[in-house]
Formats: C-alpha cells, sequence, structure tokens
C-alpha cells in the first residue's frame, strides 16, 4: 500500500522520537500503529527517524537500509528515503564477468518497492513523512529469525564491556557467547551473532596495535611501570629496526628471584605468537615448593647471542644476583651461554632429557639401566667413576663420540656430581614444561606480542594466587603432632611451610630406625656414629657443637635439600634439644620468608583495566539483585523502574565528568610507532598456484634460488650461515636498550639486593 501525506496534512500532530527509545521500547507500540498514525509521525532528527523505520521493519520481518537523499542551497539534508533491504535488483555486469573465479552470491534483492520518506518542514524544526509504502514483494522474516537480520543486530556498550573483560581472563569467544546467550535466556534473546562478537574482538585488536604490534606492547610495559615502579623491561632492535630481543619482568617477580633466586631453571617454547618466536619462562621454587615465574623473555631466535644477550639483561634486572644452580634442557646454546655469564653456578641438565638421549642412542636395556643409576641413584664419584670405565671397557665405548660428549658433560647430569647441591627439588625442566602447558590454555599461535604479554601476566597471576592459598593454609592451620619428639615437630611445624613441614616429619619419623654406635668429645663438640636399621655396612657421622649450636652431618642430606635429615634430629633428641638450630633453618623454606605486603595484588588502574576491573566487581555485587528482581512480575517492574532511574542518574554524572561512555577508537592511547614489528612467520604448506601457471613450472630452492632442487638437497647447504656467535659483531642487531622507569635502583630497597639470610653452607 502506498500512501502519500502532504505538508500541509502533517501538522495534524505527533509525537517527539528518541533512538534510544525505539531501540529499548516493547515493540508491541509500534504494532499498534495503523498507517494514518505513521503519516502523522514527527521526529526531531533525521536519525530518529531512521530508527523508528528500523524498529518498524523489525516488528514486521524486514531490513531497512538508507536510500538517497536532498540537500538544501545551504548543503542541510532536507529530505531522505529509506528502504526495504531488498529494494533495487543486482547489476547485470556482475552476471556477465569473464573473470569470475568465485560463485555468484546468492540473489538477495527482489526491487521491493516497501519505503519510507521523510522531509524537513523548516516551519516546524521537525522531520515529518512524505510518503509511505507498505507493501512488500517478497515474504517476510518469521518472528522467530529477525534476529539473525544484519541490521537489527547491534553489541551494546554493557555487551562490550562484559566481552572484554572476559577476553581479558583468557576465556574463548565461543565460551563468552554461550554464556552471554545462557543468562539472557537464548541466542534469540541476545540482540547479536557469534559472528559479530568475532568481529568486534579482531577490531579491537587491531585497534589496540594500529601503531604496531611491538611498540604496543612496549608501551603497555611501560605503563605498567606507572603502577608498579619496580616493573622492568628492556630489548634491542635488529639492523632495520625491528624488535630483537625482549625481555620483562614486574615488581613481585624481582622480589620472588631475591628469596628464591638461588636456583633458576628456564626453557624455550615455540608457536605461542604469530612471528613463531621463542618465548623463554625463567622460573624457580618457592618455600612452598611451588614453581614461580621470575620473569619472560622474547627471543630472536635460539642462537647464542640471543641466549647471551637474554641471561645478562637477566642478571642486570636482579640486582646482579646470581643463582648458585641453573637447570636446563641441555641445548648446546645455553650450556655455552650459562658457562660464560654464570661462570661460577652450577649447571644442571634436565634429567629427562638426558635419560631420552641415552634411549636414543643405547638399545641395550642393561646399560640403560646403568645410566638410570647414574641418573638417580646416590654414589660418590670414585664409585661412578669406576663403574664408567668398568662399562666402556664391557661395551666397546670408549672411541665413540657420543660416550666421550656424556663423559664431558658428567659434572652436569651425574648425581655423584650433584649430590651435595642445593637444587630446590629440581632434577628435571618439567615444572617449565608445566608452565608452558599452562601458557597453552591462554594464548594461541597467531597471538601478537601484545597479546602475548597479557597472556603471560595472567599466568604469572595465577601462580601467585596458589601461593596465596598455599600461604595462608600455612598461617592459617596448626598440622597435629604424631612424632614423638613433639617439641622439634611443633618448632618445625611453626618455621617451615606446611609442604616442607611433610618432608621435615619424615626425617623426624626416620630417627627410630637409626642406630647409635659411638659418641663421643672432642673439645667442645660432640662426634655420634649412627648406623641404619638394615644397613649395618654404613656409618654415618653427626657433629654438634655445644658452644655455637652448629650442626652438620656426614650424609649431605641438608646441603642438597635445605633441611635437616633424620641423623641430626637424632643427634638433637640426644641432646636434649627442643628446638632446631636457626643456623639450619634456610629462610628460602620459612613460613615468613616473604611479608604479608607482599603476596597483596598489585592491578593498578592504567589503561582500561580499571574500568573492566569496575565493571566486574558490580556485576558480581549485583547478583543478589538479579535473583530478587526475578521473583515475581510486580518485583520485576519495581526492579527495572530503578534501574532505569539510576541509569538516567550516571548517565548526567558521566557528561558532566566528561567521561566516555564508548569502547572507541580515541580510548585507545596514541603512541609514534618506534620500534617496527617482526616478520610473520608463515605457515607450513605450499601456496596455492593457479593450475594454468603450475604447467611446467620447476621447483626453485629458497636457499641459493637455483631450479632442480629443494633447500633440503641444496648443493650449497649451510655455506651461507652466518655465526651466531658474530651476530651482534656483524650489525646484525643493534645495542638499543631501554629500560623503563629508569628510577629503580632507587626504589629497590637494600634488602631486597642483599644476599638471603639462608645460606647452603653449615660455615
Amino acid at each position: 500500500m502506498e500512501v502519500s501525506l502532504s505538508e500541509a496534512d502533517a501538522d495534524c500532530g505527533g509525537s517527539d522520537g528518541d533512538a534510544n527509545e525505539v531501540e529499548n521500547s516493547d515493540l508491541e507500540d509500534l504494532a499498534g500503529l495503523s498507517v494514518d498514525d505513521i503519516l502523522k509521525k514527527v521526529w526531531d532528527s533525521i536519525e530518529n527517524a531512521y530508527e523508528f523505520y528500523r524498529g518498524f521493519g523489525k516488528l514486521h520481518g524486514f531490513e531497512v537500509r538508507k536510500g538517497d537523499s536532498g540537500k538544501d542551497c545551504d548543503g542541510n539534508v532536507v529530505r531522505c528515503r529509506f528502504f526495504c533491504n531488498k529494494e533495487g535488483l543486482r547489476e547485470r555486469k556482475h552476471y556477465d564477468r569473464v573473470d569470475r573465479t568465485r560463485v555468484h552470491k546468492p540473489e538477495t534483492r527482489t526491487n521491493c518497492k516497501a519505503m519510507l520518506s521523510v522531509y524537513f518542514d523548516k516551519n516546524d524544526k521537525h522531520w515529518k513523512v512524505r510518503k509511505l509504502v507498505t507493501e512488500h514483494n517478497h515474504d517476510l522474516t518469521p518472528a522467530g529469525m529477525v534476529h539473525l537480520i544484519a541490521n537489527h543486530r547491534r553489541l551494546t556498550e554493557v555487551a562490550k564491556t562484559q566481552i572484554a573483560g572476559m577476553q581479558a581472563h583468557g576465556i574463548v569467544t565461543s565460551k563468552i557467547v554461550g554464556y552471554m546467550a545462557g543468562t539472557v535466556g537464548g541466542y534469540s534473546m541476545l540482540g547479536f551473532l557469534k559472528k559479530d562478537v568475532y568481529n568486534y574482538a579482531d577490531k579491537m585488536r587491531r585497534i589496540k596495535v594500529a601503531d604496531g604490534d611491538a611498540n604496543s606492547a612496549l608501551v603497555y610495559l611501560e605503563g605498567k611501570a606507572e603502577s608498579d615502579p619496580m616493573a622492568i623491561a628492556k630489548y634491542n632492535v635488529t639492523s632495520d629496526n625491528r624488535l630483537a630481543n625482549l625481555i620483562w619482568a614486574d615488581g613481585s617477580s624481582r622480589v620472588d628471584y631475591q628469596f628464591f633466586g638461588d636456583v633458576l631453571a628456564f626453557d624455550s617454547t615455540y608457536r605461542k605468537n604469530k612471528y613463531k618466536r621463542p618465548v623463554v619462562i625463567f622460573s624457580g621454587s618457592n618455600n612452598h615448593k611451588q614453581t614461580t615465574i621470575f620473569g619472560f623473555g622474547l627471543l630472536l631466535d635460539e642462537s647464542l647471542a640471543s641466549y647471551r644477550w637474554m641471561l645478562e639483561n637477566l642478571m642486570e634486572i636482579m640486582c646482579r644476583k646470581k643463582p648458585s644452580v641453573v637447570v636446563t634442557d641441555g641445548d648446546k646454546a645455553m650450556i655455552k651461554v650459562v658457562s660464560e655469564v654464570l661462570p661460577e653456578s652450577t649447571h644442571r641438565l634436565c634429567a629427562w632429557h638426558v635419560e631420552k638421549n641415552v634411549t636414543s642412542n643405547v638399545k641395550d636395556d642393561e646399560l640403560c639401566g646403568l645410566f638410570r643409576r647414574w641418573l638417580y641413584a646416590d654414589m660418590a664419584t670414585d664409585v661412578f667413576e669406576s663403574e664408567w670405565e668398568q662399562v666402556a671397557e664391557d661395551y666397546g665405548l670408549g672411541q665413540k663420540q657420543w660416550w666421550c660428549q656424556m663423559y664431558e658433560k658428567k659434572e652436569m647430569w651425574a648425581s655423584s656430581y650433584l649430590r651435595d647441591k642445593f637444587c630446590a627439588g629440581y632434577r628435571t625442566t618439567s615444572r617449565c614444561e608445566g608452565i608452558n602447558a599452562y601458557v597453552n590454555k591462554f594464548s594461541k599461535s597467531t597471538h601478537t606480542i601484545f597479546e602475548l604479554v597479557q597472556c603471560l601476566e595472567m599466568v604469572a597471576r595465577e601462580y601467585r594466587n596458589k601461593e596465596m592459598l598455599l600461604q595462608f593454609q600455612s598461617i592459617n592451620s596448626v598440622p597435629v603432632m604424631t612424632t614423638c619428639l613433639r617439641s622439634l615437630e611443633r618448632h618445625a611445624a611453626s618455621v617451615y611451610t606446611r609442604e616442607v613441614y611433610g618432608d621435615v616429619k619424615k626425617e623426624i619419623e626416620g630417627v627410630g630406625a637409626l642406630i647409635l654406635i659411638s659418641r663421643r668429645r672432642i673439645m667442645n663438640s660432640m662426634i655420634y656414629t649412627l648406623e641404619e636399621y638394615e644397613e649395618p655396612d654404613v656409618h654415618i657421622m653427626s657433629s654438634f657443637g655445644r658452644s655455637t649450636g652448629k650442626l652438620s652431618c656426614q650424609c649431605n642430606f641438608w646441603k642438597k635439600h635445605g633441611y635437616p635429615c633424620k641423623h641430626m634430629f637424632f643427634v638433637m633428641k640426644a641432646e636434649h634439644s627442643k628446638e632446631i638450630p636457626d643456623n639450619i633453618v634456610l629462610r628460602r623454606w620459612r613460613t615468613d620468608a616473604k611479608s604479608a605486603e607482599q603476596y597483596t595484588e598489585n592491578w593498578g588502574d592504567y589503561s582500561e583495566r580499571g574500568v573492566i576491573l569496575r565493571h566486574g566487581a558490580l556485576h558480581s555485587a549485583s547478583q543478589w539483585l538479579f535473583f530478587l528482581g526475578a521473583q515475581r512480575l510486580s518485583i520485576f517492574q519495581k526492579t527495572m523502574r530503578g534501574i532505569e532511574s539510576l541509569c538516567k542518574e550516571l548517565e548526567m554524572d558521566c557528561r558532566a565528568f566528561g567521561s566516555s561512555m564508548h569502547r572507541t577508537e580515541e580510548n585507545v592511547r596514541e603512541a609514534n610507532p618506534v620500534v617496527r614489528d617482526p616478520v610473520i612467520s608463515k605457515t607450513k604448506g605450499a601456496p596455492k598456484i593457479p593450475k594454468k601457471k603450475a604447467l611446467g613450472k620447476r621447483r626453485r630452492c629458497t636457499g641459493c634460488k637455483g631450479l632442480g632442487h629443494t633447500k633440503r638437497n641444496c648443493p650449497n647447504r649451510g655455506a651461507g650461515r652466518q655465526n651466531p656467535d658474530q651476530a651482534e659483531e656483524c650489525g646484525g642487531i643493534n645495542a638499543t636498550c631501554v629500560i623503563f622507569n629508569d628510577d629503580w635502583e632507587s626504589i629497590v630497597d637494600d634488602n631486597l639486593c642483599a644476599e638471603p639470610r639462608g645460606k647452603l653452607n653449615a660455615d
């Protein structure tokens, strides 16, 4: 039906419209309008007229799009037409294209004539209806599918904030949409599709890295220093000003390293970013025997120069405090760098990687069993040497290259050479692998550096939350005393964490299996000779200085584990000690190794994270309101009126303070790109080549560019490779290093950079 209205007839009256009111009002109000009512409608703006017709189309099941418009001599729009989305027909040229490679898109236009034409009345300063056509030449969309029409889908600011908050905590997009659909009563009640959420997330991701991925990550790390003065990041760039290596650590990680950095483990992992750069996670063991993270690194490659730069800058970040033991997986570059940068540290190879190397080179089960004995059994060095020589003679391995290489690295993996080294429970890099597996829950191979930094920040936060729970359990409960040495056990429960106390308790229980052989006095020291039950040939000597309180044991258990052995507890029992001597209570295992203030989380309020956090807090606080408001219809209506009234007041307050209520590009921090992004790594697989072009084409080597072979069988393979040791000398990497928060040295407390009180040697 086509209806026109003259300008004179349009003066009969009407009411003002508002876009937001139309969007949020019940569609039943539009259903009650007749054609005459629509012809008498007036609006304050053309946007309100469009929103009205869009709501009208949503009610009846068709999509609306804007059409042509007219302007007056001053350039102001005075008329406009809104059409059904199926108006018009596809142009013929799209059917006659000879170069078409894709199939035709399905037809959507049917030359529908439904429309709404409006004009601007300069006398009344309102927009009025000129012409209305309500008949369609196509079937209308059923009411149950109207939410699928693109014109009627819209992400509200509330939904955008909720999506951003959940994504910031590592929740995948598909689960976010499923959760939101469940809270509103189904996907049809959302007002948008899963594809819209993916598009919005991709748009925000592009906005955040608009000035460059590497530069955005550096700006983000610099912003963290505003809320965390001890946060620090360092990087260098290549000769073409691309990001080469990056290392960063926040204040909590640096504090943890001062207390628990005596044992350092690190490993590299791939496929955590779209550049396929190796990611290094530096970790250790805290006083709860739980993994703690000291920092993160992003390497240019696994060359000697990259590892050297990373380790040297790590030591500088950590106030030059060097670890006593370093645990790695045995990479050749790592071994050489550790020996150069940390020559005084003991380098321990991962036992799992060593055993895997043995099984791949040795097929004899008996010989593999001997290697496992050398890896894990407690034996003296002379016993190991004699067994090694005997096995080399029996199996004829003396001239084998692999056998000689393993012998050269014996001090890094043989248990006899590591029996008196404190490793804090580290024997393998499985904890590093555990961190990598945990990172996989948050990161993807398509993530940018900016997203990678945020994901690793969430991983560190999760580990610290676990540490806080263990600390709470240690200080909020008292274990039940079950041994006969109640005083010693009670003292151990008061000074050690619950995890360490469980191991100490086993040593106290082992006192019952010890037999005293002799006790003699030398000056002010008492020497005890002990033997274990069912092992009469093994004698262990322990000494106790009555004047100094110094306690030592021949078994080296304390040096290896950091807490007293059963022989020491036997001596304490014989001397009637009620407490464990302070000189053998290692501070890193104590409950008070860190102060209570150092367990407090510091989120800060930088960028838009503060808005996300406050949104989450309000959402949690409103759960009880949602429950009560949904009980009865009268209570529901009362709740809605209260919410609408409060929202209007808050909108006025936001406008008064000049706060932005939209998540747009203006909310993103502007920065001038300084560091260029790394080169994106290409995924595996050959590119798609048209069949016509592929005919007769020979394969070309990517190395020498020659025909007839590939880089795997290239005759010049390896000739043009650069020595990684000479990477910096050749100018491949510029020594550009930036430290965020240059006054960090004045912030670090003098006691923080000092060595912890707990020493491993009894002296």
